[in-house]
């Protein structure tokens, strides 16, 4: 689920990818004040990304400042600094790594959840105070990651109905992301779209794999053949 929005830095100027990096930089910085240390070690670029965009919508001013980083601790880099800071990006990203964890525990057995069940109660008390935070968002996705863990128990046909919760999970983010109610319903849409993206090329990339191990994915149900699956999702 997390990982496919990346910046592509060969159609990117130097100081624009500076600012992207910065928005990173600035992220780790605030799930670590807020919600702990561990949330740092989960950011992806997606939640970049997702600040940037919070960012542009509601007019956020910022700058960089030249901090030192945990992963390169010799090292400063550029660091986003706002005035009203990524809390709104902070929160959604604890959200949504917080039911990862517990999706993947639901995905294997006893022992292979062992590692899940552990990271899930060091995270415990960061999503509570995500959820207080983001209370619609945090509801939601709980109520769309159990229709997608029951329409891969039903090991659902339909490529559609399976794209749904991931769809549905990311056009909240995005819906929520300005206070403005104009821009709210453009802002949901590019996030359904954006979820139904994601999930697809998740089921693309693991598709050999869930082949392997005869996991869920909806590609494999509706083609036998891998190469005529990876380009039913291409189509989609």
């Amino acid at each position: 689920m997390f990982g496919y929005i990346r910046p592509f830095k060969p159609h990117m100027q130097m100081i624009e990818y500076e600012i992207y990096q910065s928005f990173y930089c600035g992220l780790c910085k605030t799930l670590g004040k807020s919600y702990g240390q561990i949330f740092r070690f989960t950011l992806s670029y997606d939640f970049a990304f997702l600040g940037m965009l919070h960012s542009s919508y509601n007019g956020t001013k910022s700058f960089m400042q030249r901090q030192r980083c945990i992963a390169h601790p010799l090292k400063k880099k550029n660091c986003l600094c706002c005035q009203s800071d990524l809390g709104y990006t902070a929160a959604a990203a604890v959200i949504s790594v917080y039911h990862k964890v517990c999706d993947e525990i639901s995905d294997h057995g006893f022992i292979g959840s062992i590692p899940f069940r552990f990271l899930r109660r060091l995270m415990k008390s960061g999503y509570r105070k995500a959820a207080e935070k983001l209370p619609d968002v945090a509801r939601n996705t709980e109520k769309y990651m159990l229709m997608q863990a029951k329409l891969e128990f039903d090991k659902c046909s339909s490529i559609d109905m399976a794209c749904e919760p991931t769809a549905q999970i990311m056009a909240c983010i995005a819906g929520n992301i300005s206070n403005d109610e104009t821009d709210k319903p453009e802002l949901a849409s590019f996030g359904y779209h954006l979820g139904r993206f994601i999930y697809l090329a998740d089921a693309y990339d693991d598709i050999e794999k869930d082949k392997k191990n005869g996991n869920y994915n909806p590609l494999l149900l509706n083609f036998r053949d891998i190469d005529a699956a990876r380009q039913a999702a291409l189509d989609n």
